[in-house]
């Protein structure tokens, strides 16, 4: 008796394609860097094409919500952002607003502002030369020691800490920056 195998779905390829694209980027992480980073470039480009097909989470933001969102956070970086001048945009109240960004983005609002702010100064320490005081201000933040603060919770290093190492070493931060920027929905 012939059997045959049942033929994989799209989502089981694509599952399985990025797979592929993870493991091989870790096996040239050592060795190649770029041809890592281009491995990882494609496996962000496959997860994004899946995330952009997916509906909306139930209870979640609409695209156009999302993308009015975004571009709002981006443009009111330098400025102090608060969750009720973001939600009238989108015709929500604050309180759902914040339930329905955190089923959306999958972290609360400040979280995702705070963020926004890092990648932020993470683009301007490496195309500029500014003191970290004046990128501190650039971003939306207080001071200095409030850059420092945060840059070490999320990132791990103090800013000054990572601007050298991305002096050090501009290919491989370019390229994990490359693959790192998130997509506007």
């Amino acid at each position: 008796m012939l059997t045959i195998a049942p033929v994989p779905d799209a989502v089981t390829r694509r599952r399985d394609e990025i797979a592929v694209l993870l493991r091989d980027a870790l096996t040239l992480l050592d060795n190649d860097s770029h041809a890592a980073a281009s491995c990882l470039q494609k496996a962000a480009e496959l997860l994004r094409d899946k995330a952009a097909e997916a509906p909306p989470a139930a209870g979640g933001l609409a695209p156009w919500q999302v993308r009015r969102v975004h571009a709002y956070i981006q443009e009111h970086l330098t400025t102090p952002i608060r969750i009720r001048d973001v939600a009238l945009p989108v015709r929500l109240s604050t309180s759902y607003f914040s339930r329905a960004f955190r089923i959306t983005f999958g972290v609360p609002f400040t979280q995702y502002v705070i963020h926004q702010r890092m990648e932020q100064a993470k683009r301007l320490m490496t195309s500029t030369t500014e003191p970290l005081s004046h990128i501190a201000l650039s971003c939306g933040l207080a001071d200095q020691a409030h850059l420092t603060r945060l840059f070490r919770q999320t990132m791990g290093v103090t800013p000054a800490a990572w601007r050298r190492r991305v002096q050090d070493f501009p290919d491989v931060v370019a390229d994990a920056q490359a693959v790192s920027e998130p997509q506007a929905a």
